[in-house]
């Protein structure tokens, strides 16, 4: 299944790259030039805080906080080595300062970048212990959320989103977050509601139609699915999740037509991508197009899917030769495994019961796809 989960939205801002540090004399003002830079003159403030810096006439809370912001002055460069610069900096900033919250929020984010995820959670929680001031503490709780989040602990998720909503309302980052939360929980009206309020905070903004078209599909509203799916398209004309999923909502209603041409966009941007080749080879197969299907599937997947169909069936007949016996199982007894595998086996995309169906008087898979092309 392809990721619902929104993207991350930071709201800091944070690390990055660099110009190269010119080595000039240090200057009486190169303290206040560093702390006063701006994205305009990125490799001037960079400069300038490394003069103050190496000068020697700095220690302790002055020094980090030089630190700090050379660390913030990557993220207005484009070095490849940016974020490891930034890193460096906060690094250095927080052994100087534990209390360094700046720095100990701003380095959660890399970690957070870098999917280093408990390390993301312990700055925070050091931030929190440092005090923090409510635009902190929003950042803080939209980091850790977020790590969270990613770690499948969907509660404490939710919770952080929920503190930094109620320390800003409209906080859209927190909402999208909570969204997809719920939706991740099964609580598919509250993840509805939390998207309706970023749409309605920002209307041309095309994640929150998308995320709200996940949980219409899952709770089976087609129309509503298409029709925010299609807004995202609108909004993003290469949002490939975006084609996927009105594809499958189209696939689902029975129209397979339309399915067939958002796989076809899908693939048009990225030819590689399997789910829509996937998704367009059984749809090629409900119209009975066994060409085009196997030409999408590729035989190697088209001989897994055979093996799957054979194997669920053979598991079927021994549930129906072992009934007797399945008490010496223990926890669920073997009667009912095999009972799920029956269910499971039923509920198959019907795809594979015609790709059975079409070769299972052939010798090979090779004589049949052969067959086929002449």
């Amino acid at each position: 299944m392809r990721s619902g989960i929104s993207a991350h939205v930071w709201l800091a801002a944070l690390v990055f790259a660099a110009a190269a540090a010119v080595s000039w004399p240090a200057a009486a003002d190169d303290r206040q030039e560093c702390l006063n830079g701006s994205k305009e003159t990125a490799a001037a403030t960079i400069a300038a805080c490394t003069r103050a810096i190496e000068s020697g006439d700095y220690d302790d809370g002055d020094l980090s906080n030089l630190y700090h912001h050379r660390g913030y002055a990557w993220s207005w460069t484009s070095l490849a080595d940016c974020v490891d610069r930034a890193l460096k900096d906060y690094t250095d900033a927080i052994r100087l300062e534990p209390k360094a919250v700046s720095s100990l929020l701003n380095r959660s984010h890399i970690y957070n970048q870098r999917h280093d995820y408990d390390r993301a959670i312990a700055d925070v929680n050091r931030a929190f212990e440092g005090g923090l001031s409510d635009y902190g503490k929003r950042v803080g709780y939209d980091e850790r959320g977020y790590a969270y989040q990613v770690k499948g602990d969907i509660d404490r998720a939710i919770t952080d989103y929920t503190d930094s909503i109620q320390l800003n309302a409209n906080n859209y980052f927190a909402l999208t977050g909570r969204g997809s939360a719920y939706h991740a929980k099964g609580d598919l009206d509250r993840a509805i509601a939390d998207h309706d309020q970023v749409i309605a905070l920002y209307p041309k903004y095309a994640l929150p139609y998308y995320n709200r078209c996940l949980v219409y599909r899952e709770k089976g509203d087609l129309d509503r699915a298409i029709a925010d799916c299609s807004q995202a398209i609108a909004l993003y004309p290469q949002y490939r999740d975006a084609y996927y999923y009105r594809g499958d909502a189209y696939q689902a209603k029975g129209d397979v037509d339309r399915a067939i041409a958002d796989y076809d966009q899908i693939i048009a941007l990225d030819p590689k991508d399997r789910d829509a080749l996937s998704s367009r080879a059984t749809a090629h197969l409900s119209r009975g197009d066994f060409r085009r299907a196997i030409a999408d599937f590729g035989q190697g997947q088209l001989l897994l899917w055979l093996t799957t169909i054979v194997l669920l069936a053979v598991i079927g007949w021994l549930c129906s030769r072992t009934g007797v016996h399945a008490r010496r199982w223990s926890g669920r007894t073997m009667i009912e495994v095999c009972e799920q595998q029956i269910v499971d086996m039923q509920h198959r995309n019907a795809a594979l019961e015609k790709i059975a169906a079409a070769l299972e008087n052939a010798q090979s898979i090779a004589e049949t796809t052969s067959m086929i092309r002449q």
